[in-house]
């Protein structure tokens, strides 16, 4: 057999990784710097939403200091996460590859009755408030508003996310829609 450079061959000679044969729909060949490598998925989604209803909103008794959103999540298009409803609701991380996931949260908000009320959302990742991931937004009687916010980190096999909410004062904020979307490569 002759002796022939693979950067030499042409397409009909050229091959898949080691593994390819038992390798899964979706998953890619991932290089670890040492000559070697494993098959994981390319990507990981969910998304989770709270049904529309502007005259039966989730309202949610909200005081000064964190709590968590706690309404049923309705997930799709769903790829390597679960949704959980106790202690309360929160989207788990399945997947057996550690991910760099973007998260993002969106929610229509209205003060149910009284003077305005700044609120604020913040994701929490295993119990732990994410530093960076808390946004304000007011909350008026009368009028829908809306607050988002957006943020990146890593999640490993049994991590999980949460939405808490505070306000400048004691108020019961209705939430007419609401999205939780995170999107995550291998990290």
């Amino acid at each position: 057999m002759a002796n022939v450079n693979h950067s030499t061959l042409t397409d009909p000679y050229l091959h898949e990784p080691k593994g390819a044969a038992s390798a899964s729909s979706g998953e890619v060949y991932i290089a670890n710097g040492s000559g070697s490598g494993v098959w994981t998925q390319n990507h990981r989604h969910v998304g989770g939403f709270i049904t529309f209803s502007t005259g039966s909103p989730y309202a949610k008794a909200t005081t000064t200091s964190d709590s968590v959103i706690n309404p049923t999540f309705t997930l799709v298009d769903n790829n390597g996460f679960t949704g959980l409803s106790s202690p309360n609701a929160r989207i788990r991380y399945d997947g057996a590859e550690s991910i760099s996931a973007a998260i993002t949260a969106t929610f229509s908000i209205q003060q149910s009755s009284g003077t305005d009320r700044n609120v604020e959302v913040v994701f929490y990742k295993n119990g732990a408030a994410l530093a960076g991931s808390r946004v304000i937004a007011t909350a008026a009687s009368g009028a829908w508003n809306q607050i988002t916010t957006a943020f990146n980190t890593t999640l490993a096999t049994n991590d999980y996310i949460e939405v808490f909410t505070k306000a400048d004062s004691a108020a019961t904020i209705n939430y007419a829609s609401g999205y939780l979307r995170i999107t995550g490569v291998p990290s």
